[in-house]
């Protein structure tokens, strides 16, 4: 038996291309725009049925499993060291075997094509990336420039058949269904195409040889542990999302994986509000607030991607809710959110370390070594407290939190891997 909670927002908002689903809805009834970069399978936005008709508008009837237990101490306890066991600095991890980059990298092209060059999270991982490769002594690395659409993608990829690259690399939420024929056409002239920074573990892109698995998962995990741990189990959640990322629908669908596990209808409930690129870039602060506003118990709004997170504390602001934010991101305006409390906690991931687990990836794919099944790459648990302790006991030159979260034992870790301490 279900229980059904029900939603309804101004005429206005009904009116918009919002789309609210369950925290446990499948994403098998995507629906996504034809001209975006981003994956139509990996979208959770689904179509809701409506008097028997379908619709891509917004509302409709949130249902939660009743036959979901209360969540016991015991649970929360064990929740709670794990919280914990993410709140430190993370040590490199990395167990793959030893290559050697350089002679694998010597006299060799790799091109880097991001979704969208304009992004944030796109930008800062390409100029990481950039110096991933040349310290493991690419003699070319070819970053290209794109605007999120199809066409420049492709047209980007496909010099890398003009630059007679050995390698390409496609970064962020690209869509692999609508670049088939361009990755083929790839392939064909002997390059090896790898994706990164969109698909966790288990979980390989189409068409493309090889996938980095990074467990993005793990940091929607992390934010259910949060609030459960937080409000002893009795959560009412609002999620925010965005549907035409597949890394923000990764991350998602670890949450939702996990809140259902523990979250039962006498406990609470997940609101999820999916938003397309194009409207979270116009503003997605009143879609959020007409939900808080019909709803005031929800405790927690859960932001997926970080280019909404200061349309969620906007609108927590004009509605006086009591909710708490809390996020995922790696960018200096994300920390900056946590440092100020605005968000009650981030689950951060190093946008460096993600760099250069790709470029590890890509040479271990050129030269045929053993790949890893999960590339290690961590998340760390920060709140105002953990930075300001930490910047109270940093005696570096650093310019903020951002550039001391993860440390810096991962570069030795990939320095030692990739035996260049051995010249």
């Amino acid at each position: 038996m279900k229980r059904l909670i029900s939603v309804v927002l101004a005429s206005g908002i009904i009116a918009s291309s919002l789309m609210l689903s369950a925290c446990n809805q499948s994403n098998e009834n995507s629906s996504v725009p034809n001209e975006s970069a981003v994956s139509q399978e990996e979208s959770t936005a689904s179509e809701i049925k409506n008097d028997g008709e379908s619709s891509t508008e917004s509302i409709a009837e949130i249902s939660v499993e009743e036959s979901v237990p209360e969540i016991t101490s015991q649970q929360l306890s064990k929740l709670s060291k794990e919280i914990s066991s993410y709140q430190s600095v993370p040590e490199f991890t990395g167990t793959s075997e030893k290559i050697n980059a350089r002679e694998i990298a010597e006299n060799k092209k790799i091109t880097i094509v991001p979704d969208n060059s304009n992004k944030t999270y796109s930008s800062l991982v390409m100029g990481q990336m950039k110096n991933a490769a040349n310290a493991a002594g690419f003699k070319t690395i070819d970053i290209k420039e794109t605007d999120g659409t199809i066409s420049t993608v492709s047209d980007a990829l496909n010099s890398a058949i003009k630059q007679k690259s050995d390698i390409s690399v496609l970064f962020g939420d690209i869509n692999k269904d609508n670049l088939a024929t361009t990755i083929e056409t790839v392939q064909s002239n002997g390059i090896e195409v790898v994706s990164s920074g969109c698909a966790g573990v288990k979980q390989n892109d189409h068409f493309v040889d090889n996938t980095v698995p990074i467990n993005y998962q793990l940091a929607g995990k992390l934010m259910a542990d949060w609030t459960l741990v937080k409000n002893q189990g009795k959560v009412n959640a609002l999620a925010v999302n965005n549907s035409d990322s597949v890394l923000s629908n990764t991350i998602y669908n670890g949450f939702a994986e996990e809140f259902k596990q523990y979250v039962s209808t006498a406990t609470g409930y997940c609101t999820t509000i999916n938003g397309t690129s194009t409207e979270i870039s116009n503003g997605f602060s009143s879609k959020i607030k007409a939900a808080l506003t019909e709803d005031p118990n929800i405790n927690y709004i859960i932001v997926f991607d970080e280019t909404m997170i200061s349309d969620a504390v906007s609108a927590v602001g004009q509605t006086n809710s009591k909710a708490k934010v809390i996020a995922t991101g790696g960018s200096k305006e994300a920390f900056d959110m946590a440092q100020s409390g605005n968000l009650e906690m981030l689950v951060a991931h190093s946008y460096e370390w993600v760099g250069y687990a790709t470029i590890d990836y890509a040479l271990r794919v050129m030269s045929g070594s053993k790949l890893p099944t999960d590339q290690s790459v961590p998340f760390r648990i920060v709140t105002a407290d953990i930075i300001k302790k930490a910047l109270n006991e940093d005696d570096s030159d650093a310019d903020g939190f951002y550039e001391i979260c993860f440390g810096a034992a991962f570069v030795d870790g990939y320095t030692n891997l990739w035996s260049l301490g051995e010249e």
